[in-house]
């Protein structure tokens, strides 16, 4: 039993000594909605805005953009160095069209930055 003690206590030792990773990477996350999704939207008639899959571009003063995909949910995760991004859904020019955000990264945990597309729907 004292064997099993003591194996125990050194596994407990080397694990402590290891490094990990840090629990945060600097970065951005958020959600991607689309709207209007309905034409003439009235008073008493909801139509809330959806979510939209597809690339999310974070550029940064260099020129150099870092990609990720939405999932079915809008939502998104980008990790980035500290520094000065443009973020914006990516479209073909539109409708859709969404507009760029610029938005100061700091080392830390990833800031909120949620995205809208404009449907074009009227």
């Amino acid at each position: 039993m004292r064997w099993i003690a003591a194996a125990g206590l050194l596994l407990a030792l080397i694990a402590c000594g290891r490094t990990s990773a840090p629990a945060s990477s600097s970065g951005i996350f958020g959600t991607v909605t689309a709207g209007p999704t309905c034409p003439v939207e009235r008073v008493g008639s909801p139509c809330p805005p959806a979510p939209w899959v597809g690339t999310v571009r974070a550029t940064d003063d260099t020129g150099h953009g870092t990609e990720t995909r939405t999932d079915e949910s809008g939502n998104y995760t980008l990790t980035l160095e500290p520094g000065s991004y443009e973020v914006a859904p990516v479209t073909d020019g539109g409708p859709p069209t969404g507009q760029p955000v610029t938005i100061d990264v700091r080392s830390g945990p990833p800031i909120r930055l949620d995205l809208t597309v404009d449907t074009g729907i009227r």
